[in-house]
C-alpha cells in the first residue's frame, strides 16, 4: 500500500485527522460522566447483565462520605441552628399559633370528648382557654430549646440529606452536579487539546517514518486515549499545593471553578437541606422522631395538668379517655407547630443567613478537601472511561486510516 499522496495530505493534515484524536479525548470524559448518571434504575439482568449509573447504585456511599467528610466539616447542625435563629422561630410559631389555640382546643375536645366538652362548666373552659394562652409561650420556647440543645442526638447531616431527598427528589444528583459539574467540563477541554495535540503528532510520526499500516493508526490511538481519562485525575489537582511566584500564585484548575461550586453549593444545602422545613420535617419523621415527638408530648402535657381540668376529665371519660385526649391534644399542637415553618418566605429570609455562612465557611476549606470529594467521584469511572477510552481511540485511528488511505 502506497504511502499517503501529496493532495491526501494537504487536504486532511490541518484539521481533520487531528479534530478526530481530540472528538475521542472530548468523547472519553463525557462518556463516563454519562455512564455514572444514566440509567438511573438497573437495566439488564441481575446481578452482571446490566448496568445502572454508579452514582445511583452507590447515593448511600456519596451520602454517608458528603456528610462526614464535607458538610460536617464546614459547619456543625448546631451552629447552623443558631443561624437560623431559634428566637425567631419561637416568636414566628407564636404569632400563627396565638389566634389558633382556642380552635385547636374546641377540636380536640369536640373530636373523642364531645359530651365531656358541652358538660364542662364556662368558667373551667375559660380557665383551659386562659392556661393555654398563658402557657404557649413557655411550652414553645421550651421545646425549641430542647430540640436544640439535644439536635445532634436526633439529626445528622446524613438524615437530612436523605430526607430532604423524599420530600424534593434530585436534590442528591444536584449535589453531585455541583461538586463535578465543571470539572468534567474542564476535563473535556483538556482531553479535546491533548487529543488534538498528540493527533498532530502522531500524523507528524507516520509522514516522517512513511508509516501506512493500519495497525498503527488504530493501536497508537487507542492506547493514546485509553490513558486520558487517568491524566486528567492528575491535570485538575496539579499543582498539589499553589505556588507563589512573586505577585502571582499558580493553583491547581479546580480551584478556578471554587467560587461559583462554593456558591451554588451553599445555596442548594441552605434552601433545600438545611431549611428550617427541611430541619424541622426530618426531626418529626425521621429515624429518630420518636425523642421529638416525646419532647413535645412532655412539654405539651402541662396544657391539661390543670388539677380541675384533669379530676373533671378523669372522673368523666376515665383515666384512658384522659390519656387518649391528652395524645390528641399533643397531635394537633404538633402539626399546628410545624405548619408555621413550612411557610416559604419565612424559609427563605432564614435561609439567606445560613447560605451566607456556608459561602464564607466553603471559602476557608482547603482545595485538597475539594480533590478528595472529586477523588471519589472521579476513580471510581476510571475503569470506564479505561476501557471507552480504548474503544473510542481504536475507532479514531480506523477513521484516520480510512480518510488517508481510501
Amino acid at each position: 500500500m502506497s504511502a499517503p499522496s501529496s493532495e491526501n495530505l494537504i487536504s486532511y493534515i490541518p484539521v481533520v485527522l487531528p479534530l478526530l484524536m481530540a472528538a475521542a479525548g472530548w468523547g472519553v470524559v463525557k462518556m463516563a460522566r454519562f455512564l455514572a448518571l444514566w440509567p438511573r434504575f438497573f437495566v439488564g439482568v441481575r446481578p452482571m447483565l446490566g448496568w445502572q449509573g454508579y452514582f445511583h447504585a452507590n447515593s448511600q456511599m456519596y451520602v454517608s462520605h458528603w456528610s462526614k467528610e464535607l458538610f460536617e466539616k464546614v459547619s456543625g447542625l448546631q451552629q447552623i441552628f443558631e443561624f437560623l435563629g431559634p428566637e425567631k422561630i419561637i416568636t414566628h410559631q407564636l404569632s400563627n399559633l396565638r389566634p389558633q389555640i382556642d380552635g385547636i382546643i374546641d377540636d380536640v375536645m369536640n373530636e373523642d370528648n364531645a359530651v365531656m366538652w358541652e358538660n364542662l362548666p364556662v368558667l373551667v373552659k375559660n380557665r383551659f382557654y386562659l392556661r393555654a394562652h398563658r402557657l404557649l409561650p413557655r411550652i414553645i420556647d421550651d421545646i425549641i430549646e430542647e430540640l436544640g440543645d439535644g439536635l445532634t442526638r436526633i439529626l445528622s447531616y446524613q438524615r437530612l440529606l436523605e430526607h430532604a431527598e423524599k420530600q424534593k427528589p434530585g436534590t442528591l444528583r444536584r449535589i453531585y452536579d455541583i461538586l463535578s459539574r465543571r470539572t468534567f467540563n474542564g476535563m473535556a477541554h483538556f482531553c479535546a487539546l491533548l487529543g488534538f495535540s498528540l493527533g498532530c503528532i502522531q500524523l507528524l510520526v507516520a509522514m516522517v517514518l512513511q508509516i501506512s499500516h493500519l495497525e498503527y493508526w488504530v493501536i497508537s490511538s487507542a492506547l493514546t486515549v485509553f490513558f486520558f481519562f487517568w491524566i486528567c485525575q492528575h491535570w485538575i489537582q496539579y499543582p498539589y499545593h499553589p505556588i507563589t511566584l512573586g505577585r502571582w500564585e499558580i493553583r491547581s484548575p479546580v480551584a478556578k471553578f471554587r467560587p461559583q461550586q462554593d456558591q451554588e453549593l451553599a445555596q442548594l444545602l441552605a434552601q433545600d437541606v438545611l431549611s428550617i422545613q427541611n430541619l424541622f420535617n426530618t426531626l418529626l419523621n425521621g429515624s429518630r422522631s420518636r425523642r421529638t415527638h416525646s419532647i413535645i408530648r412532655k412539654r405539651v402535657a402541662i396544657l391539661v395538668e390543670d388539677i380541675n381540668v384533669r379530676t373533671f376529665v378523669q372522673l368523666t371519660v376515665g383515666p384512658i379517655g384522659y390519656l387518649e385526649l391528652k395524645n390528641t391534644l399533643t397531635d394537633k399542637l404538633t402539626d399546628a407547630i410545624i405548619e408555621p415553618l413550612e411557610d416559604d418566605a419565612f424559609n427563605r429570609e432564614r435561609a439567606t443567613l445560613v447560605q451566607h455562612h456556608l459561602h464564607q465557611q466553603l471559602g476557608l476549606m482547603p482545595d485538597s478537601r475539594v480533590y478528595t470529594q472529586l477523588k471519589r467521584i472521579l476513580e471510581p469511572l476510571s475503569i470506564i472511561g479505561g476501557i471507552g477510552g480504548f474503544l473510542l481511540g481504536a475507532l479514531s485511528g480506523l477513521l484516520q486510516w480510512l480518510l488517508l488511505y481510501f
